[in-house]
């Protein structure tokens, strides 16, 4: 035998040997991980599915599949309002809890699996911040672009765009029929996300990329990429080796470069073009200084923002690039899962949509004037189905965790000690009957009062409100919520003041369905994907414009 052939087999049994041994540590790692988790952790005695009281492999499983947020659903309604759904994680569906976790002066700080979201270094985002001490930094110097005169800006460009996108939808006759006044069928998730990714760029970089415009466009595909970044990296938050990856990423600065080059194509192609996008608006920043003006977007008050204590710039440029992130997925996802909700529920509830376009077409003379202000706020059907809307289609579908600190928290008049995490998953919150009573119909009247036996009362409607936050509460809720239910508010207004809808004929897309399971089943509820952000397809409506049409 010769030499060469003696060292492979040497190394051969050496490798095997290595295996073996590697391979029996692993299971003696994860037999003794799994026997602490099911008898001796802090949360052990909490109800919750026996696998995932030891692994998170049954979260990363619903996570990959995009139905976390009915699962946890699901686990609510066999264990109770406290769920043990993974080994250091405890979820409520209690107004109560809601509050005790979220609020202000909770114990709490964002736990680690935000950490997976930070990209470069430790350059990190208002939202991915977990030192709770930096984020209220982070929020005062964010809330630089969110005032008072912001909102006003934001009203302007969105009508703008909103006159623009209804002269394109009424241009979608089915031009095959003769005399035809119904447009084609038309996929709102993507005539929606077209309409708010418009009105994003405009609001926060000065720009429309006009993606809702008729032909080609090189950013048509943006929103489908933000989308595809979610659920790229949403289950790995939810990995079995998040805690281990957390902890290795500041010693595994070349191996962060090669998972950065290894990234999905889509994925990378939306980092790109985040990082051009801000690269330009900074240059026209330096532009415009030297000329003494420029645009007043929310880059621009970002860039201009000040340190609360030192009076120096806010932000570095890759901070900046950090932010800008931040507002293209809040400024284009959130609100447009909202408004593709509502053309759902408006599509399948005729006695609400008549009920809303006659408070609507009464209240306004033209479209002109629907406008932001007081008018607009006295439309009260209007806000309630606005309400009602993010009750049933709530953007944040699953839990925002928080890991509780030194001193621990008392939830519910149970103690956590520090270390563990805690949330309530909007989902569940949403769905809770105990709460909300008949909590899978789409019914905007529990949030009015009414006079009379058997009325609701203004603290019946105070209570519900009480009860689910879908802009979150406390020190991280939305900034731009003020921004979003404007422009949620006048993009519905105004369409259906100018345009009859209806649910495209024998089209069922974005509905539940009876081979979808428990929690799905229902045709007159719309299906969303938990991607932490979420993820929908559809509805597929037709369009007219009115036949006693006024300008």
């Amino acid at each position: 035998m010769s030499a060469a052939n003696v060292v492979g087999k040497g190394l051969a049994v050496l490798c095997s040997d290595w295996y073996r041994l590697l391979g029996g540590f692993l299971f003696v790692y994860f037999s003794v991980q799994a026997i602490y988790n099911a008898f001796f952790h802090p949360l052990a005695k909490y109800p919750g599915p026996a696998l995932a009281k030891i692994s998170m492999l049954p979260s990363f499983y619903h996570a990959v599949k995009g139905d976390r947020h009915v699962w946890s659903w699901q686990c609510h309604h066999i264990y109770g309002d406290t769920v043990r759904i993974e080994p250091n994680t405890v979820v409520f569906a209690d107004p109560r809890a809601y509050r005790a976790i979220y609020a202000a002066k909770a114990n709490v700080k964002r736990c680690k699996l935000y950490e997976a979201f930070v990209r470069k270094g430790h350059v990190h985002s208002t939202f991915n911040v977990t030192d709770p001490a930096l984020h209220a930094q982070k929020r005062k110097m964010l809330n630089q672009a969110f005032t008072d005169k912001a909102v006003g800006h934001a009203a302007v460009f969105v009508t703008q765009h909103v006159d623009r996108w209804l002269d394109i939808l009424v241009q979608e006759r089915e031009a095959e029929a003769e005399g035809a006044v119904w447009t084609r069928p038309l996929n709102m998730a993507t005539w929606t996300e077209w309409l708010v990714f418009d009105i994003m760029g405009d609001l926060c970089f000065g720009r429309s990329w006009e993606t809702k415009e008729p032909g080609p466009n090189p950013f048509r595909h943006i929103p489908s990429r933000i989308v595809k970044k979610a659920r790229f990296f949403y289950p790995i938050t939810r990995s079995p080796l998040i805690d281990f990856l957390i902890w290795a990423k500041p010693f595994l600065g070349v191996l962060r470069n090669a998972f950065e080059k290894i990234l999905p194509q889509p994925v990378q192609q939306y980092h790109q073009f985040v990082h051009a996008s801000v690269s330009q608006r900074i240059q026209q920043e330096r532009d415009h200084a030297a000329a003494k003006h420029g645009k007043r977007d929310m880059f621009h008050f970002l860039y201009h923002a000040t340190h609360p204590e030192t009076g120096a710039p806010a932000y570095t440029h890759e901070q900046l690039r950090a932010e800008a992130n931040l507002l293209i997925f809040a400024g284009s996802d959130s609100i447009t899962t909202a408004i593709c909700g509502f053309w759902f529920y408006m599509s399948r509830n005729a006695a609400v949509y008549a009920k809303l376009t006659t408070e609507i077409r009464s209240t306004f003379s033209t479209s002109a004037d629907i406008v932001s202000g007081y008018k607009l706020a006295s439309c009260r059907y209007l806000h309630a189905c606005l309400d009602e809307t993010l009750r049933m289609a709530v953007p944040g579908p699953t839990e925002l965790g928080r890991e509780v600190l030194v001193g621990g928290a008392s939830i519910n008049g149970a103690y956590f000690p520090a270390g563990v995490v805690v949330g309530c998953a909007n989902w569940s919150m949403s769905r809770n009957e105990q709460v909300f009573g008949d909590a899978n119909r789409f019914r905007p009247e529990r949030y009015m009062v009414s006079e009379g036996a058997g009325g609701v009362t203004a603290e019946e409607v105070n209570r519900l409100k009480a009860s689910f936050h879908p802009f979150s509460m406390g020190p991280s809720s939305c900034a731009g919520k003020s921004i979003a239910m404007t422009e949620f508010a006048l993009i519905v207004a105004r369409t259906l003041f100018r345009l009859d809808l209806r649910a495209a004929p024998g089209n069922t897309l974005g509905a539940g369905h009876p081979s979808l399971g428990w929690g799905r089943r229902d045709p007159k509820q719309y299906q969303l994907i938990d991607a932490y952000i979420s993820v929908k397809d559809g509805p597929v409506l037709q369009f007219r414009e009115r036949a006693d049409q006024q300008f």
